[in-house]
């Protein structure tokens, strides 16, 4: 078969998806993924390589901007409302012409959408055919799919197009981050999560720490918000309850700054560019965050606990339900991170809670079963 990924073009929206594409890829499917031009070279590495990338759209800051004429909204604090009409409505307008195009020319045989994608399933439905919602981590409310599909079916009208519903919900997300009010749909099949890697490792220039004896805690904002000045403060924090610290310089920045170099020198510290997480959880005992869906989920299945420092978006909420799942701490400030860094090395609740959920991770069908499961004739 020829599986059709759609998703935003951003490291948090297709990165969950890879494990999806590499099953079935490895089962014999021809996988393509339908995405903006602007991301080709940012997401090449970190995909199969049989991975076709289908140009479409435009970039998140192009079509977040769009929406912030269209509504006179904050799109950096978005109600659901503005939600609604970055993902169902700007998105939608600049990149539907280019998608259907760009997919009835690859004629594919299912589509897989992720929560945030409403042109996936106005393709499948120019199409003809089936496409499931694959999720990225907790369930986005309902007062947020309902407007994103509100402002959507606007775009359906004009096409005449009727939308059709996703036959199933593929869910990485363990249960005890899931909301419990959460009602889903449509059939949910579950999907065992992990912790993201490329197609080969990446080659690290790490210097063992040399005391093995102190624990190792690593610190990452993140793809999204690598700001130099809140991931110094938070090493900062992190070194002083004596902790020897891996620091992840994010997608954005590409060397370490002047006072960050300076500290690496002076302490225990080490910066890496951006490195796949799944790679750099062999290495620490706790993970220090902001608290995104692909480094809750991926860190939880590695049985490891965490402090999370929510910086914006979905970040907050992810922190919440990680917080009640009894696996970390949340903070508001750099002030925060060291009590909490230091409560969650001594108290063994946290990484015992969170080696119980990895434990529980690790029962969930594989994502090769979910893909035969989907593409069983």
């Amino acid at each position: 078969m020829k599986l059709l990924f759609s998703a935003t073009p951003a490291f948090g929206h297709i990165l969950p998806l890879v494990p999806l594409m590499q099953a079935a890829v490895d089962d014999g499917h021809a996988v393509g993924l339908l995405s903006s031009a602007g991301f080709r070279a940012a997401v090449a590495e970190e995909l199969p390589p049989e991975v076709e990338f289908l140009d479409a759209g435009v970039m998140p800051e192009v079509f977040s901007e769009d929406a912030a004429v269209r509504t006179g909204a904050d799109v950096f604090h978005p109600t659901p409302t503005t939600i609604g009409e970055i993902f169902g409505g700007s998105r939608v307008d600049l990149a539907v012409e280019e998608s259907v195009d760009q997919a009835t020319r690859w004629a594919p045989d299912l589509v897989i959408a992720e929560p945030f994608d409403a042109v996936g399933p106005l393709v499948a439905a120019r199409l003809g055919v089936g496409w499931h919602r694959a999720g990225i981590g907790p369930a986005l409310p309902a007062v947020i799919t309902d407007e994103i599909d509100r402002v959507a079916s606007a775009r359906y009208d004009r096409l005449s197009l009727s939308p059709v519903a996703a036959l199933s919900y593929l869910d990485p997300c363990p249960r005890q981050l899931q909301d419990p009010e959460w009602s889903p749909v449509g059939p949910v099949r579950a999907v065992r999560p992990q912790a993201h890697r490329r197609p080969k490792d990446v080659t690290l220039d790490l210097p063992d720490f040399g005391d093995h004896d102190k624990p190792t805690v690593l610190v990452t904002l993140g793809t999204i918000f690598s700001d130099p000045d809140t991931l110094s403060a938070a090493v900062a924090a992190v070194a002083d309850t004596g902790a020897q610290v891996i620091a992840t310089l994010g997608s954005s920045l590409r060397h370490a700054t002047a006072d960050q170099a300076d500290r690496a020198d002076s302490a225990g510290v080490r910066y890496v560019p951006f490195v796949p997480l799944g790679q750099l959880l062999e290495k620490v005992d706790l993970v220090v965050g902001a608290g995104g869906v692909g480094s809750v989920v991926g860190t939880l299945a590695h049985g490891l606990p965490m402090v999370l420092w929510p910086q914006g978006a979905d970040q907050p909420i992810n922190a919440a339900r990680a917080a009640a799942s009894g696996t970390s701490i949340t903070v508001d400030s750099a002030a925060g991170i060291s009590p909490a860094v230091a409560a969650v090395l001594e108290r063994g609740e946290y990484r015992h809670r969170a080696q119980e959920i990895a434990a529980e991770i690790a029962t969930l069908p594989p994502a090769a079963t979910v893909i035969a499961e989907i593409t069983r004739p």
